[in-house]
């Protein structure tokens, strides 16, 4: 049994049309961090291990609004003022993550044993994004508007994926039964409709061994 506590680069990436390419500028490339925990259950089979393990990450928000005034004043007597609003709002968080890993211990004759390892996991991760531009004409107080200049975005998404990775770290033996884990993880979640997610962590934990 193994409990960790995680440091996480989670990067994002978006690919959307053309057309839409600048209206969704701030959620083409994500990059953040976070830290959360990760319990894992196994077997060791001495060098060998098999580990189950769960993660929930945390979520990534992004909030921007934008308004902007002209006034013009052609002739003394009409008065033309032009307001624009940009708002755009958006989420993403890893909501599960559950995997399992195959893991070799390397036997150096010391308490230091270096580990390598490869994982499948099975990730659920919901986003949503929206984004309105919208703009008011006043002419001589007559208000036009508000005008949408696009049609607003709303999108919302929850989806499983399967993705893999690799594992390595170091394992220092407290007593024959306790070791303390230094690790890194990287992990690909899988072409999720239009983005990409991948993590790479590194974690500080505890594993015994019953």
């Amino acid at each position: 049994m193994q409990a960790d506590l995680n440091y996480a680069y989670e990067h994002i990436t978006h690919d959307y049309p053309a057309d839409n390419a600048k209206i969704f500028d701030d959620y083409r490339d994500i990059k953040t961090r976070s830290t959360h925990p990760r319990l894992s259950v196994g077997y060791d089979f001495g060098n060998w291990r098999i580990a189950l393990d769960y993660a929930r990450y945390n979520k990534w928000k992004h909030g921007k609004h934008i308004h902007l005034e002209q006034t013009k004043n052609p002739t003394t007597s009409v008065t033309a003022k032009l307001e624009a609003d940009h708002t755009d709002k958006g989420t993403f968080k890893a909501e599960s993550n559950y995997g399992i890993s195959a893991i070799y211990d390397f036997d150096t004759g010391t308490r230091f044993k270096p580990y390598a390892g490869v994982r499948v996991g099975l990730g659920k991760i919901r986003h949503s994004i929206a984004v309105e531009d919208q703009k008011t004409i006043t002419i001589n107080n007559i208000v036009s508007g508000p005008i949408n200049v696009h049609p607003p975005v709303h999108e919302s998404h929850s989806i499983r994926r399967v993705g893999f990775g690799a594992v390595a770290g170091v394992g220092i033996d407290i007593t024959p039964n306790l070791t303390l884990d230094t690790g890194y993880r990287y992990h690909y979640w899988g072409h999720l409709e239009n983005t990409r997610f991948k993590t790479h962590e590194a974690s500080l934990g505890v594993r015994y061994r019953f």
